[in-house]
């Protein structure tokens, strides 16, 4: 009796310690799949064909290229179809980034409330014009930008090339 007792002691010892331990390992396992089921949502997966497509692409172009840079229509029509090309390839990857940082940055809970939201009809809404919103409102700062940008150079040339002092 005594042996079976202290058997069932240390049993539940172990137990208790490993508890902690599973409980995370389950918790983390869900953070996983549930940050998997958010990428690919229909709603992100289409924000995410939006944040590459060629009309994406070329308006991130203009925004980065000096005003002095003129282009017919054909070639920023070219430019926008190959960079969205070369961007889709880098979707797989993304989709591991997004699902990697969302199990490890929120919670189960918070992760569940984003695709309740994000599968709503306004969250699904939302999601479609957020890119869309960031490209105008970025469109709109674009000569701000480029402007900024030549007024830092010659500071971030002399701050690179300085020795450190």
């Amino acid at each position: 009796m005594y042996l079976k007792d202290s058997l069932l002691k240390n049993i539940s010892r172990i137990l208790a310690l490993c508890l902690p331990l599973f409980a995370t390992s389950v918790q983390a396992q869900s953070a996983a799949d549930l940050s998997q089921a958010y990428t690919q949502m229909p709603e992100v997966q289409q924000m995410m064909d939006d944040m590459f497509s060629k009309d994406s692409m070329i308006s991130q172009m203009k925004l980065s290229m000096p005003p002095s840079i003129e282009l017919t229509e054909q070639q920023w029509n070219d430019l926008g179809a190959l960079m969205s090309g070369e961007m889709q390839g880098f979707k797989p990857k993304l989709e591991v980034l997004m699902q990697d940082t969302m199990a490890t940055s929120f919670s189960e809970d918070e992760l569940q409330a984003l695709i309740a939201f994000y599968s709503s009809e306004h969250g699904a809404s939302i999601m479609t014009k957020m890119p869309l919103m960031m490209q105008s409102v970025m469109t709109n700062m674009g000569s701000d930008l480029q402007a900024m940008q030549q007024r830092v150079t010659p500071q971030i040339v002399e701050i690179i090339s300085s020795s450190g002092e």
